[in-house]
């Protein structure tokens, strides 16, 4: 199946704004209001990176290289040294194999959905199977639900969209959906979309014309059966608006300020301006970028062939990444995740390529409180199954909530009732403590 970019749009805000705002932004209602939205809880993520690898990267030519596998399962390429002794991963990432000490890479998780949409539902949603009586929403929707929020700054963003395999906002509603980035940052001409007012429309213009949508969207309001929905549409607009005139926001998009050295290190690509863009954005006070990643993984045919032209530009964005998050000590407060909906199969096709398969899988994690230099789970021989250290996508959510400071198992009052964010599920220990 090709790469999609399908969409979703927009945002709330943060408690803490690095840099631009000052510390003057800081008061003691938003850190208060912050305790009491998480229960009281102690977040060791205070921000999020998502990188998304929409159709399964292969966990054995990744994480999990299998040395005394059959070259039938083992593929062509050879493994090499980490920085972490005894383990090893692919050649193709020799940048991140010097990253491994500040990394997680939990290979224990496993599922049993060996299709896009609903794996995606699974891994997106909430580590909750898809149901046909409650969407789930995704990671950035209930970050957007229960963080604070700084006016004028988006709490979640979406580079270049949200995952259109995944639930959106589901039952929390369009009022915590990303504000999605859909221009290139790797462009030129690079400008977010709706980031500025249009020429001859000064701010007092502006206003006028959004109180005049206001008193249209009032009168419509009597006609319609579910006035809560537009009340989140009408909370979604009022985001943005602020966005739009938010000068702190306008400076964070402003990536040609970053010098000419900085952005070669992380690529010159679609992917690498991406991941500079989204240390910008959470320095700004985002708190949530997702970053749908502009290659597919989807490897039914020619794996190896894809791989050659896929994993050197993942290793140089993200290793860069991670570097760049440390020197702007960002990385202990900032948790970046990568990973797909599952594996891949084993054994290699008579295309060159591997398919579907959820029984194993590979997930990266690194900074926002998770363990440095940490490979946890383990595969059998073929990287096939998990046998040990076996852990459920409900778990995997539980996890990551937890380091967010997020109770997994609040209850949310739905339509049919009350519906809790995680169903099941345990924080993973060796990750969280």
């Amino acid at each position: 199946m090709p790469f999609q970019h399908p969409c979703r749009g927009f945002t709330r805000r943060d408690v803490v704004q690095l840099g631009f705002l000052g510390l003057s932004s800081l008061t003691l209602p938003a850190l208060l209001r912050a305790e009491q939205q998480n229960g009281g809880r102690s977040a060791k993520a205070k921000n999020v990176i998502f990188i998304w690898q929409q159709g399964g990267p292969p966990h054995q030519d990744m994480w999990d290289v299998k040395t005394q596998a059959p070259a039938e399962i083992r593929g062509e390429f050879n493994p090499i040294a980490t920085n972490l002794p005894g383990y090893q991963i692919c050649e193709l990432m020799p940048k991140l194999a010097q990253q491994i000490h500040r990394l997680t890479i939990l290979r224990g998780v496993n599922h049993h959905i060996p299709d896009h949409n609903p794996a995606s539902m699974f891994m997106l949603g909430s580590g909750n199977p898809p149901s046909a009586a409650h969407k789930f929403p995704s990671w950035s929707a209930v970050v957007k639900k229960e963080m604070p929020e700084v006016a004028g700054i988006p709490t979640s963003v979406a580079i270049p969209v949200e995952p259109s395999e995944g639930p959106g906002a589901g039952f929390l509603g369009s009022a915590n959906q990303s504000f999605a980035i859909q221009a290139d940052p790797n462009d030129k001409e690079f400008k977010a979309r709706s980031m500025s007012l249009p020429p001859g429309i000064d701010p007092e213009r502006y206003e006028r014309r959004r109180a005049l949508l206001r008193d249209t969207e009032r009168s419509f309001d009597k006609l319609v059966e579910r006035p809560d929905l537009l009340r989140g549409l009408d909370k979604f607009y009022d985001d943005a608006h602020q966005i739009i005139l938010s000068p702190t926001t306008s400076a964070a998009f402003r990536i040609h300020e970053e010098s000419d050295e900085r952005r070669d290190r992380f690529g010159r690509n679609k992917l690498g301006q991406r991941l500079l863009l989204a240390r910008r954005l959470i320095q700004s006070g985002v708190r949530f970028v997702t970053i749908n990643e502009p290659v597919g993984w989807d490897t039914h045919a020619d794996n190896f062939k894809r791989l050659r032209e896929n994993l050197p530009v993942v290793d140089q964005a993200v290793s860069a990444l991670l570097d760049d998050l440390a020197e702007h000590k960002m990385l202990d407060d900032t948790l970046v995740m990568m990973f797909g909906e599952f594996g891949r199969t084993p054994t290699i096709n008579k295309q060159s390529g591997r398919d579907h398969w959820a029984k194993a899988m590979s997930i990266m994690l690194a900074g926002g409180g998770t363990p440095a230099g940490l490979v946890y789970g383990t595969t059998d021989r073929d990287a096939a199954l998990v046998t040990d250290g076996s852990h459920s996508p409900a778990d995997f959510a539980c996890t990551i909530y937890s380091l967010l400071g997020i109770d997994p198992h609040k209850q949310y009052q739905t339509a049919s009732g009350l519906v809790p964010l995680v169903n099941g599920g345990q924080p993973i220990k060796a990750v969280v403590g």
